[in-house]
């Protein structure tokens, strides 16, 4: 699956996915991401980038590490 289409539930599920956000958006871990687990990574990173809560840069960079995985 990649990163785009996986549900964040599953996505935080895997701790090296996890350990990629925490280290290039560690902001994002301040807000209540069980509120968005039926959510997919897609929909959720088009939102924090849209409301400047995760730089465009950083968002490119989560993706491309992720889908390298």
């Amino acid at each position: 699956m990649d990163f785009r289409s996986t549900k964040v539930k599953d996505f935080f599920a895997d701790e090296r996915k996890a350990a990629i956000v925490k280290e290039l958006a560690p902001n994002l871990l301040k807000y209540p991401i069980k509120l968005f687990n039926s959510k997919t990574c897609g929909e959720i990173f088009d939102l924090v980038v849209k409301k400047k809560i995760v730089p465009e840069e950083a968002a490119k960079e989560i993706e491309r590490r992720v889908n390298a995985l």
